[in-house]
């Protein structure tokens, strides 16, 4: 199976003294003579604004936002893709509830509370899980073109990379590579093979309480992100 891969990094770091909360994205590609290219917008990007220890909660999870930075995919000719990922840091996957109740990464109506869609951020000082985060398709959001062709598409998901494939309203990345998604002409079952796709990511992040005594607490995530040619 024939994969173009991207490593997603996640860095902020929570602070006495203020400091810029970024996740920085990068690409590193693998596969020989690879059909298809990948670019972030922003150089990969996502600014989470400036935050101190003391803003974050002492008795619930701490809900950092949603961002989103753009994947760019333009391919040689018209090929049919899909996408998955893995998480290298899942061992400090950690989730717990909210100050309303919620339990994992919130986006804008629902939240991510399910371990196969959780990525780990890393390890305090003192060893503690620091949370997790979760990497989603804004649906919505996508374009496709073929040839010069501008295609109207939904995106699905299989457990297999060659299906069957089932339109999905949320589709969350996976952390170990065990689900595939790609783009279904709207009205169809089948993947879409396409010359570019502009695919919107948002990225949820949610923060422990009781993190310990240290002053400087840096987020450590990593993701890698695979294309996979059908």
């Amino acid at each position: 199976m024939k994969r173009l891969s991207a490593l997603l990094i996640l860095a902020l770091t929570a602070a006495s003294a203020r400091a810029g909360d970024t996740v920085s994205i990068d690409f590193d590609v693998t596969a020989e003579a690879a059909a298809c290219t990948p670019v972030l917008s922003n150089n990969g990007k996502v600014d989470f604004g400036s935050r101190s220890v003391g803003s974050l909660s002492a008795h619930a999870f701490t809900q950092l936002g949603t961002r989103e930075v753009t994947l760019t995919i333009t391919c040689e000719s018209s090929t049919a893709v899909a996408i998955t990922s893995r998480d290298t840091r899942s061992s400090s996957v950690r989730v717990g509830e909210d100050d309303k109740g919620g339990v994992g990464p919130l986006f804008t109506d629902h939240y991510v509370g399910y371990a196969a869609r959780l990525f780990g951020l890393g390890f305090t000082a003192e060893n503690k899980p620091i949370g997790s985060y979760a990497i989603q398709i804004n649906a919505a959001g996508v374009t496709v073109s073929e040839g010069n062709q501008t295609v109207s598409v939904d995106i699905a998901g299989s457990e297999r990379k060659n299906g069957p494939w089932d339109t999905l309203d949320y589709p969350v990345l996976p952390t170990t590579q065990d689900y595939f998604y790609t783009f279904v002409k709207k009205g169809t079952a089948a993947p879409q093979p396409v010359s570019s796709a502009s695919v919107p990511l948002q990225i949820s992040a949610s923060v422990a309480n009781n993190l310990g005594s240290s002053q400087k607490i840096a987020l450590d995530g990593e993701a890698v992100i695979s294309l996979v040619y059908l």
